[in-house]
Order: C-alpha cells, then sequence, then structure tokens
C-alpha cells in the first residue's frame, strides 16, 4: 500500500510538473502583433509587425501568433482578447493553422467559427521546406488529399534561391504547364528581393535569366516589368510602383502605377494616394487619395474618398463619400453606413 501511494503521489507530481512546463511553453511561444508584414508571394511565412503585449492585445485588434517548442508556427490569429475577427489581411480566412510532417508544412484556413475554409475546392496547402525550414514548393490539394488548381488554374509553385541572392518562383497547373501570376499581373517567372530585414523590395519579371517586359493587354501601354516597395524600419508598407524594363512608371490593369501610403506611428495607414504612369493623381473615374481612420482598438471605422486636394468627394459611380464601420465590444462588425459629401445616407444596393 506504502508503495501504491508513493507512485500515485509521483505520478501526480509530475503530471504537475508537466503540466507548468506546458503551460510555461504555451505562454513562452505567443506573440501579439498589430499588423502583418506585406507579402507579395506565398513563399513568405507569415511575421507580425508592431509587437503588443498580451495584456494590449485584450482590447487591440491583433494577429495572435503561437510557436511550437521548436519554434515553428502553429497558428496565425487575427483577433481581440482571444475573439476571432472576420477583417484579417489574410484574405478570407480570421485564422491560419499549420501542421508538420516530414518536410511538409500544411496550411488550413479557418473562419470566425475555427470551421476550415475550402476555397474553390482548394482545402489544403502542401509546403515543401529545406533542411533549414525554407519554402521550396507548394501544391494544392483538394479535401481527399488529391492535387487541385486553384482560383487562378495554378496546382503548385517551385522556389529557389539564385546566385545573386534572389528568390525565383514559378507555377504550373496539374499537367505541368508554367502559369502566370493571375488574369491581372500575367508574368510567368518571378524575381524576389528582399532587404537585410527580411522585408519585399522588388518583384520582377523574367524569362530565360533575361528582365521582361510584359506587353500583354493588362500590362498597360508601355508594358510591366517590375515591381518596387518601401517600407518603414519595422515593415510598414510606404509605397508600391510599377515599371518597364527602362524604369519607367508603367499602369496596371486598375490604372494606377503608383500607391503612396502614410502610416501613424502604430503602422496603421491613415491615407493612399493612388498616382499614374505620368506621377499625376488618378483622374476620370477613378479615387486619387483615401484616408482612414483607426479607433484606439485598431479598427478602421471610417473611409473618406478625396480628391488630390484632399477635399471629400463622391465615387463617381456609386456616389459615396464617407463609408463609417461599426463593431460590438468585442471588435465584431455590427453595420456599414455610406454617406454622400454632405454626410447624406445613400442607401444600400440591393
Amino acid at each position: 500500500m506504502k508503495k501504491i501511494t508513493f507512485y500515485l503521489v509521483a505520478l501526480i507530481a509530475i503530471a504537475g510538473i508537466i503540466s507548468c512546463q506546458k503551460k510555461a511553453v504555451e505562454t513562452a511561444n505567443v506573440e501579439y502583433y498589430r499588423s502583418l508584414l506585406f507579402s507579395e508571394s506565398p513563399f513568405d511565412t507569415e511575421k507580425g509587425a508592431h509587437k503588443l503585449t498580451a495584456e494590449e492585445a485584450k482590447t487591440i485588434n491583433s494577429y495572435k501568433f503561437t510557436y511550437d517548442s521548436i519554434n515553428r508556427l502553429v497558428s496565425v490569429e487575427f483577433v481581440r482578447n482571444d475573439v476571432l475577427l472576420p477583417y484579417s489581411s489574410m484574405r478570407d480566412a480570421a485564422k491560419i493553422a499549420y501542421e508538420y510532417k516530414d518536410n511538409k508544412q500544411i496550411r488550413h484556413s479557418y473562419d470566425v467559427k475555427n470551421q476550415i475554409i475550402v476555397d474553390e475546392g482548394v482545402y489544403s496547402s502542401e509546403y515543401t521546406l529545406d533542411e533549414k525550414g525554407v519554402r521550396t514548393g507548394l501544391k494544392f490539394l483538394d479535401k481527399d488529399g488529391n492535387p487541385i488548381e486553384n482560383r487562378n488554374k495554378i496546382n503548385y509553385f517551385t522556389w529557389s534561391k539564385l546566385p545573386d541572392g534572389m528568390i525565383k518562383e514559378n507555377r504550373y497547373n496539374l499537367k505541368g504547364e508554367e502559369m502566370i501570376m493571375n488574369q491581372f499581373c500575367p508574368f510567368y517567372e518571378l524575381r524576389f528581393t528582399y532587404n537585410d530585414q527580411g522585408f519585399v523590395t522588388r518583384m520582377a519579371n523574367y524569362q530565360a535569366d533575361t528582365l521582361y517586359n510584359c506587353t500583354a493587354e493588362n500590362c498597360g501601354e508601355v508594358g510591366v516589368s517590375y515591381f518596387t516597395f518601401e517600407s518603414t524600419d519595422k515593415g510598414d508598407l510606404n509605397s508600391f510602383s510599377v515599371h518597364n524594363t527602362t524604369g519607367r512608371l508603367s499602369n496596371l490593369y486598375w490604372g494606377w502605377a503608383k500607391r503612396i501610403n502614410k502610416v501613424d506611428d502604430n503602422g496603421y495607414v491613415v491615407e493612399t494616394a493612388v498616382f499614374d504612369q505620368d506621377d499625376e493623381y488618378l483622374s476620370g473615374k477613378n479615387i486619387p487619395v483615401t484616408a482612414y481612420v483607426v479607433d484606439e482598438h485598431g479598427a478602421v471605422v471610417e473611409v473618406k474618398n478625396m480628391d488630390k486636394d484632399r477635399i471629400v468627394i463622391n465615387h463617381p459611380e456609386s456616389g459615396i463619400a464617407v463609408t463609417q464601420y461599426k463593431y460590438d465590444d468585442k471588435g465584431l462588425p455590427t453595420d456599414t453606413l455610406s454617406f454622400d459629401k454632405s454626410m447624406v445616407a445613400v442607401a444600400k444596393k440591393i
């Protein structure tokens, strides 16, 4: 009886130690950030910017990063006080989660109900990692584990690091045919440049090791060759510009060639100005300047359409000048209100 009692006490003690260690590891491997770093490729693993404490994250919209005991990313959740929110910058996902098998990193996306999102048949994204944990490939799978194409007709990506340090990206369909990035950016082989902080600074279009000028319809009248990105020292995107092989600004499908952001001390975008290939404010049926108001929780509560002189204007098609967003105490959206420049309500289109 004494031996049994001793073993029970020992087991309880060990369980208590393991439980405490587990809690310590979980606490030590959870981080919160106000935003995610800008990315132009699924080669990039999610990274946060503007770190928050766990206490601050109770009242501020944040990206909750969880890592395992060997510092592998397990999940990223867009939350306020651990309540999943539906307006993250992770496309339609409120949460993404990773699992690891051998050299595979398998990703699933989740909605606010913590249910896996199936995007046009794509159930999971399976990355291949090298011995250093760097992504070298990606393929899309359906719920049964079969290869499937995404909305851009892409089944798999490949990445490799070139001698000059650039990351080369290629995409293929189920037949093994090389595919373009998407219908709006009809580029095949792309090469990415990153700075010492790991921020992307350039995305260039290549063919046969030569910087290439895309002249497809969506690439504008002077062609498109590369994009450049400028960020703050904390990773907030300041500018995004489009160029042809000679360095000239070039309009994309949407008619703009350059976007300039103003960010506040917390990294939130408070204004975006858009320019054409002549480096002039966008005109016609476009809105050249958009202003954003962010509340103390980090949620956008108002968006204003403005002209180049920062005068509020109605959108030429919708008639909307000001959009306001309402949330409940948890950060969940409750209503969206639209107004013209005189703050007269604009009826919602059914």
